[in-house]
């Protein structure tokens, strides 16, 4: 039952009917999960409520988000890796670039994920502000020259927020995540 109700509400976050213009600092603070459900039909991955913390804080015209993100582990089965990311202001209105910081983890692991080439194996990473939706892109392309692409967003709600993430191998979903989050201390 709950999963239905997360589906439905991440259906609204994706329809532009229902969207309603926010501020970056609207969505700025600690984030604690209390619903998840998982599609994952050819992976195995269990995540708990507790899994989808988020926290989201203005930094330097921008705003540094601390979260997770997924990746493919040597097996081949997806893992659950830390995600700490500054992202500033572009030229283009609400869109926001990756900014590194010396030793990072995604700097060491991707290069500058902000203006990384995926043809040369590096990944890039980006964010935008659409409404009431804050997306985050991770693009990298792999050694046969398929793409690997994740796609976060962030939907806030009366009650909290709606957040999802998908990861696509070529043109197959590998698995999405949906949850809903509130306020922690709420």
């Amino acid at each position: 039952m709950a999963s239905r109700h997360i589906v439905a509400a991440l259906g609204l976050a994706l329809a532009p009917s229902v969207a309603v213009a926010a501020d970056l600092d609207d969505f700025f603070g600690s984030w604690r999960g209390v619903e998840v459900s998982i599609d994952a039909p050819q992976q195995p991955l269990e995540l708990k409520p507790a899994d989808l913390e988020m926290s989201i804080a203005g930094e330097r015209g921008g705003f540094r988000l601390r979260s997770f993100s997924l990746a493919r582990g040597r097996d081949g089965g997806l893992l659950l890796r830390p995600f700490d990311a500054l992202f500033v202001l572009t030229e283009t209105a609400g869109v926001f670039a990756y900014q590194p910081a010396a030793g990072s983890l995604l700097a060491r692991l991707f290069a500058d994920p902000s203006t990384g080439n995926p043809l040369e194996g590096d990944t890039l990473l980006w964010a935008r502000l659409q409404d009431d939706v804050l997306h985050v892109y991770s693009l990298a392309i792999d050694d046969r020259g398929g793409f690997a692409l994740e796609h976060t967003i962030a939907q806030l709600a009366e009650d909290g927020m709606v957040t999802g993430l998908s990861l696509r191998l070529e043109n197959e979903q590998i698995v999405t995540v949906e949850g809903r989050l509130e306020r922690a201390g709420d």
